[in-house]
């Protein structure tokens, strides 16, 4: 069941709960052009584990309400006070993805309060990296538009994803992906069910989801090196939306680092088949 938490400046942020609810917390962030559902594929794992997954909506997708200007380092000021309000000191932290940033920017503004880190198939900061060539096709062309042309972006968005019909999303999602992602979409029999945590995304609309693309192509504001908390860093053999070198990047930057490369698995696979080993990783 989704909750919704009021933060000091009268924003909401939503987030979902998985797992053992007085289990050790685990906060979860989510993809780019995804939400707060994306963590479900995690859900038995985590109530095997004992594990508290608590997974927020970014700003202005999903539930939580859109933020004017915010940036990457305005993340850890949101999970504290939503850390604070479910009476939650330490915890551990993992992003998904586009979600990786968010869960680094924790670990290293927030290392008093963060465990450990884990970076599933994460993106990298572009400019310190110095070029977006490996990525796919679809996400290069995005963050161009939503750049410098967002009012298109905002165009291919609806008719995309928030106006399409089920079948004309998951079409879509799938287009790009390997057998092996395409292969857990199809687990869920349930076309609806499959791609509620894209269709989530735009639930208010594709500004929140044009920020996120931008705050994906910007500086991150902070160096990797900060981080201090151990960090895993997960990808799969048959995931191809970022190329080998982020990873390597990621652990070349990151001190405490390492990194588990999953054979045969790919972007949405690696978190539905391997959880309960990235979770097992972060009870530390």
């Amino acid at each position: 069941m989704t909750s919704v938490r009021t933060l000091s400046d009268g924003r909401q942020l939503a987030y979902e709960e998985y797992g053992d609810p007085a289990g050790t917390p685990v906060f979860s962030f989510h993809g780019g052009l995804s939400s707060r559902l994306d963590a479900a594929p995690a859900d038995q794992a985590a109530r095997d584990l004992g594990i508290r997954l608590i997974s927020p909506d970014r700003p202005g997708m999903g539930g939580s309400t859109y933020q004017p200007d915010r940036t990457l380092l305005d993340w850890p000021q949101d999970i504290t006070e939503l850390a604070d309000a479910l009476s939650i000191d330490r915890f551990a932290v993992m992003g998904w993805s586009a979600g990786g940033p968010y869960a680094a920017v924790c670990a290293a503004k927030m290392s008093a309060r963060v465990t450990a880190a884990a970076l599933l198939s994460s993106s990298v900061p572009l400019d310190k990296f110095g070029t977006s060539k490996g990525l796919s096709t679809d996400d290069r062309i995005l963050l161009f538009l939503t750049e410098r042309a967002p009012r298109l972006a905002s165009v291919i968005m609806r008719l995309t994803i928030a106006d399409a019909s089920d079948s004309r999303l998951y079409k879509e999602v799938t287009r790009s992906f390997p057998p092996v992602d395409r292969a857990v979409l199809k687990e869920e029999t349930d076309t609806t069910k499959a791609v509620a945590f894209v269709r989530e995304s735009m639930l208010h609309g594709t500004q929140g989801c044009i920020q996120d693309y931008r705050i994906f192509g910007a500086s991150w504001g902070f160096d990797l090196e900060e981080i201090t908390a151990p960090t895993f860093i997960w990808e799969g053999t048959e995931d191809h939306t970022g190329p080998p070198e982020y990873r390597e990047y990621l652990h070349a930057h990151i001190p405490n680092s390492t990194i588990t490369l999953v054979p045969n698995e790919g972007h949405l696979s690696l978190l539905p088949h391997h959880a309960h080993e990235i979770l097992q990783a972060l009870i530390v």
